[in-house]
């Protein structure tokens, strides 16, 4: 039981200080310097996608199915 402690102690303690590390470089690198821009980016954004998103004109587009449609219509 105490052999495993000896083993498990030091371990945890370089875990802690490899995150206290990682953290004090995160807040002094700027990594917490924009916060607001995430939840913005979500409020912001097109919710509609594009009527023309291949950008055919006049918004026409290959559709075979119509086509074949019109032709039987035609008739």
């Amino acid at each position: 039981m105490a052999s495993s402690l000896f083993l498990l102690l030091p371990i945890s303690l370089v875990f802690v200080i490899a995150i206290g590390v990682f953290f004090w470089w995160a807040i002094f690198s700027g990594q917490f310097d924009d916060s607001q821009s995430g939840g913005d980016s979500i409020l912001l954004d097109q919710d509609r996608p594009d009527e023309n998103p291949a950008g055919l004109a006049g918004g026409q587009e290959n559709r075979p199915q119509e086509k074949a449609a019109a032709g039987r219509d035609a008739g």
